[in-house]
Parts: structure tokens; sequence; C-alpha cells
């Protein structure tokens, strides 16, 4: 029998994901595909492979080198400006811990959070209300329904992706969009350094089994294409003189249609 996931108010997946039970042990957490590697029968470059193993690691031993409670400023500063109003849906990509995904259910969103990783929707399971739906699922292969989200939410993944997948990435995203959908965005900054005496004399590095992209102010504000407007940018940073990021809040404008046909 297949089974297909739905909430009411919340897309709708579509039908090759597999709806976990609660008596499986995995606590309400939806698993799509159950490798990375794999999107229609194709094998996925190694680095991907490589980089998930890294994130599994790191979450298993709780050896992270990113934030695990608290809010981003981001999604801080996109409710206070009211980019994201109350009943909004969202959908967060790479949603971890659902360090975010609380602060977005407390104010009124509707919100589904997804990451490729098992092991933090777990802890997220735990962290947010046992209704909001939490995904196993793969960025290059969103299993949702065209325009089904009035925003997204990816603080960490963006700066993970290799050049043509971030060229793909507006696309992916854009189809998921209503007109006029906000995107927030975190990434890493220029700034940014894994240890004190790091070098670098190129914008990407693979670091430990995964790949980095860095991003100056003029770099970041383009990074989406010319379908996404930058509204808001801003930094964070952990307080380490080592980790910053570059924050952006940006509007879906779709290409207007042609009215003569």
């Amino acid at each position: 029998m297949r089974m297909v996931y739905s909430v009411p108010g919340k897309p709708r997946l579509q039908d090759r994901w597999r709806a976990i039970s609660l008596s499986e042990g995995q606590q309400g957490i939806h698993e799509g595909a159950r490798h990375f590697l794999t999107m229609n029968g194709k094998h996925r470059p190694d680095l991907y492979e490589t980089q998930k193993v890294f994130f599994q690691e790191a979450y298993r031993s709780g050896k992270v080198g990113w934030p695990r409670t608290g809010a981003s400023r981001l999604v801080l500063s996109a409710l206070e400006k009211g980019y994201l109003p109350s009943r909004c849906r969202v959908l967060e990509i790479g949603c971890g811990e659902g360090r975010n995904l609380s602060v977005l259910q407390r104010h009124g969103c509707r919100v589904v959070g997804m990451d490729y990783v098992l092991e933090p929707l777990r802890s997220a399971r735990n962290l947010v209300d046992r209704n909001l739906p939490l995904i196993q699922g793969d960025l290059l292969s969103l299993p949702f329904r065209d325009g089904s989200f009035d925003a997204f939410l990816d603080w960490g993944v963006f700066h993970h992706l290799r050049r043509s997948e971030r060229e793909q990435y507006p696309l992916w995203v854009s189809r998921l969009a209503v007109p006029g959908a906000v995107l927030l965005l975190g990434a890493f900054s220029e700034k940014f350094r894994h240890h004190p005496d790091e070098v670098r004399r190129r914008t990407f590095v693979r670091h430990r089994g995964h790949y980095d992209v860095f991003f100056t102010r003029e770099r970041f504000s383009v990074a989406l294409g010319n379908r996404w407007k930058l509204l808001w940018s801003g930094e964070e940073d952990q307080g380490d003189g080592l980790s910053y990021y570059r924050l952006g809040i940006f509007r879906y404008e779709p290409p207007a249609t042609d009215a003569s046909g």
C-alpha cells in the first residue's frame, strides 16, 4: 500500500515518499529517499556522500561547529520586520535540531522542517509540537507541489553546495514559492575561519570531509539570481572571533507573463 503524507493546511508530499509510523520508533519523522546520493536512480557525486557522513558523525558525537540553541538573528529580524506573518507556510531547508522551528511555530507560522540527516530530526521532534511535520529529505529532489510555500529558511545549507547546485538552487526553490514569497538565507562570510591560522586563496574549500563556500557582501547579494530581490542584509557571529555569517532576506519576483499570449 502506498502511503501519502498529508497534514491539513500543509503541502502534500509526493507518493514516492514514505511516512514512518510512530510505532517504528522514529517519533513522527517522515523519511524520503533513504540515501542523499540517489535521485531518479542515478548515483550522486562523492562530495555529498562524504558530506553526509560528516554531518551524521558530528550530530552523533555532539561535536558540532554551529549554533544548536536559540533562533538565528535572521529569523528574529524577519519576524520583527513583518516578513513572516502568522499562518504563513514556511519550509526550513536544513532544519537541524529545530532551534528556529520552535520560534516560527510559536509565532503562528505553519512550518515544515526538512533535513537530509536523520539524527538532528530526532532531537527536533522533542523540541517542537508533535503536529509539526519533520521530513528527512533531499534538497535536490524536493517533494512538494508547486507554489506550496510563502517563505523559506536556509541557514547553513546553501554554503555547502558546489557552484553547479548553487546555480540550480533558485530554480528549485522558485518552483515551490508563491509570487512574493521570501527566502531567509544564512551563509558563511568571507571572514569565517575554521581555525585562527587558516589562510584561503579561493572562495571555497574542502574541510574535514565537507565543502564550504564563503561570500563577500556583494557576492551574497546576487547569490540567488535576478528573480530573488534582496530586501535586507546583515551579519551574525558566534563571538569566537572565527564564525561569521552573511544574512539576507530575499523576495521572489517571478518574470511577468506575456499578456498577449
